[in-house]
């Protein structure tokens, strides 16, 4: 009886410790994981589903465009100019 007793303590604590162990070595090989897995993730969403326009800073390439868009009328405008003061 005494033999039944401390092997199936034994059992128990062999249990616990590889148990503890098996937690361990998953946290420690998977820690990096949840900043990839977006559970860390906080995104913000708007009610708003309309686009945003060029004044809004949100839309970088939407300004970068009217941006060069009105470079590009004026260097026109200029080149314009240079062909009329040589022709005049």
């Amino acid at each position: 009886m005494k033999i039944f007793v401390l092997f199936s303590i034994f059992i128990i604590v062999i249990f616990l410790i590889g148990r503890d162990l098996i937690n361990a070595a998953k946290r420690n090989l998977l820690k990096n994981q949840a900043a990839w897995s977006g559970k860390d993730m906080k995104m913000k969403y708007t009610s708003s589903r309309e686009l945003p326009d060029s004044t809004n800073n949100d839309n970088y390439l939407k300004i970068i465009a009217d941006e060069s868009e009105v470079y590009l009328e004026d260097h026109e405008k200029e080149k314009e100019d240079e062909k009329n003061s040589l022709i005049h």
